[in-house]
């Protein structure tokens, strides 16, 4: 855990607590092991109570947590949850971070693409090469969102072709076919 991290964590445990509940934590170990236990739960009730109480004297969002975006930069999330995770959670938090990375190299991928359609036009020539609906018979380039004047280039029908079936149900969940529309 990098020391960023370390202080995000510390940063909220200094909001809602005081010299006083600090000052038991200090004395926990010194204590007989019945009293910690009865101790340890005292300490997380005035956490909680002054927590409370916080909240209902300061009703503004809090800006001691970090800055506050407006679309959360989840492939940074995911790292910073890995060391607090099972191993199980680890791989799971992996696997979503490495479908976020597909997602976006698609879209890296699909507007380059796009900018590639609009300087060179005659890429109609590849659509045999990616397999496009053209080549196979089937007229679906007004599903698709392909060119309709006949024979367009239809990246995002090959670059869908490229995902997984969780991938590409990752990528609907999170909006990702509103540009075919």
């Amino acid at each position: 855990m990098d020391s960023n991290e370390q202080s995000k964590v510390m940063a909220f445990d200094t909001l809602f607590c005081t010299n006083h509940i600090q000052m038991l934590k200090v004395m926990l170990p010194y204590m007989e092991r019945q009293m910690q236990k009865s101790l340890a739960v005292y300490i997380k009730f005035l956490e909680l109570n002054y927590t409370i109480t916080y909240f209902k004297n300061h009703p503004y969002p809090l800006c001691g947590c970090g800055e506050s975006q407006a679309s959360p930069d989840l492939f940074k999330l995911c790292s910073e949850l890995l060391p607090y995770c099972t191993e199980t959670e680890k791989k799971q938090l992996e696997q979503i971070r490495g479908i976020f990375q597909s997602m976006e190299m698609y879209r890296e991928m699909s507007k380059t693409m796009d900018m590639m359609k609009d300087f060179m036009p005659d890429m109609a020539d590849f659509s045999n090469i990616f397999g496009n609906s053209q080549a196979s018979g089937s007229d679906s380039s007004a599903d698709n969102g392909s060119d309709s004047s006949g024979g367009g280039f239809d990246i995002m029908n090959m670059l869908m072709n490229m995902l997984t079936p969780e991938q590409k149900q990752m990528y609907e969940m999170f909006g990702g076919n509103q540009n075919a529309e």
